[in-house]
């Protein structure tokens, strides 16, 4: 099963999705994008937490 896409011209949306569901995805791929924007932050950091925990090791 394919849908159509959802494609835009201002403020109209086509048929696909009511005006306010389409509201509701768009705030939900913000919070979906705010949230893997966390993690890869959080990744950097316990990466260099294992880097300098390692620099320690080997200088020791």
């Amino acid at each position: 099963m394919t849908l159509a896409p959802n494609t835009r011209t201002g403020n109209q949306v086509n048929n696909v999705l009511t005006v306010e569901q389409d509201v509701i995805l768009d705030l939900y791929i913000q919070k979906l994008d705010a949230f893997f924007e966390n993690l890869k932050e959080s990744e950097k950091i316990q990466v260099e937490i294992e880097t300098l925990h390692l620099k320690r090791i080997v200088t020791k």
